[in-house]
C-alpha cells in the first residue's frame, strides 16, 4: 500500500515528509474465544513510509514499524483492551466514535487511512454449489479517513478491497493498478525476466 500511496501523492504534488500514519485494526481475541461469535479488536497507529523513495527500503522500514508495533500491542494484556469498550452502551459508543473522528477531521488527522489485513480460509468455499474463486473486502472510511486498503488471502492468494471517499480521492482506480506495480518493485530481477 506504501508504494501505490506514494505514487498517488507524488502524482497529486502532496507527499509530505513524513510517513503517512496507518490505523492497523487487530484482533484482541483471547485462545479461549477463538472461534467464538463477535468482534474484539483493538487498533494499532503504525507509520507508511510513502516518503522513502526506494522500493526495498520502504519495506524493509515499514516491515521494522510493523514488528515494533506488534510487540508493543501485546505487551498490553488483551483483557484490557476489550473491557475498554465493554461496559460502553453500543449508542454511546457509536455517537463517541462519530464525535472523535468528526473532531479529528477538522485537526491534523491522528490516522491517514486504514490498512488491514484480513486472513481468510485456505481451502475453497462454495455458495450454492459454485466454487468462490476470490473475497474481495468492502471496509468503511471515517471523516478525516478517506482511504480503507483491506487485503484478504484465500486459496493461496490475495484479493484488495479499497474503499475511498471519492472528494479526497477521486481517481482512486489508479491505486488498484499501482499496488501490483508496486508488489512488482518487490520481486526479485530474475523474477520478472
Amino acid at each position: 500500500g506504501a508504494g501505490a500511496g506514494r505514487r498517488w501523492l507524488v502524482e497529486h504534488d502532496e507527499l509530505p515528509g513524513r510517513p503517512l500514519v496507518a490505523l492497523v485494526p487487530v484482533s484482541v481475541r483471547s485462545e479461549e474465544q477463538r472461534g467464538t461469535f463477535g468482534n474484539r479488536i483493538g487498533v494499532m497507529s503504525v507509520p507508511l513510509f510513502t516518503n522513502e523513495p526506494d522500493p526495498v527500503e520502504r519495506l524493509r522500514v515499514t516491515h521494522e514499524a510493523l514488528r515494533a508495533a506488534k510487540e508493543r500491542h501485546k505487551a498490553l494484556p488483551a483483557q484490557l483492551l476489550q473491557d475498554a469498550t465493554q461496559f460502553i452502551p453500543p449508542a454511546v459508543f457509536a455517537r463517541a466514535s462519530r464525535v472523535t473522528f468528526s473532531l479529528a477531521a477538522t485537526r491534523t488527522p491522528v490516522w491517514n487511512l486504514v490498512v488491514s489485513n484480513v486472513p481468510g480460509p485456505q481451502f475453497p468455499l462454495y455458495c450454492v454449489g459454485a466454487r468462490v474463486e476470490a473475497i474481495y473486502p468492502v471496509s468503511v472510511i471515517t471523516d478525516g479517513m478517506g482511504l480503507n486498503i483491506t487485503v484478504m488471502s484465500y486459496c493461496g492468494h490475495l484479493d484488495f478491497g479499497i474503499v475511498a471517499d471519492r472528494e479526497q480521492i477521486p481517481d482512486v482506480w489508479k491505486l488498484i493498478g499501482w499496488l501490483r506495480e508496486s508488489l512488482d518493485e518487490l520481486r526479485p530481477a530474475v523474477a520478472r525476466e
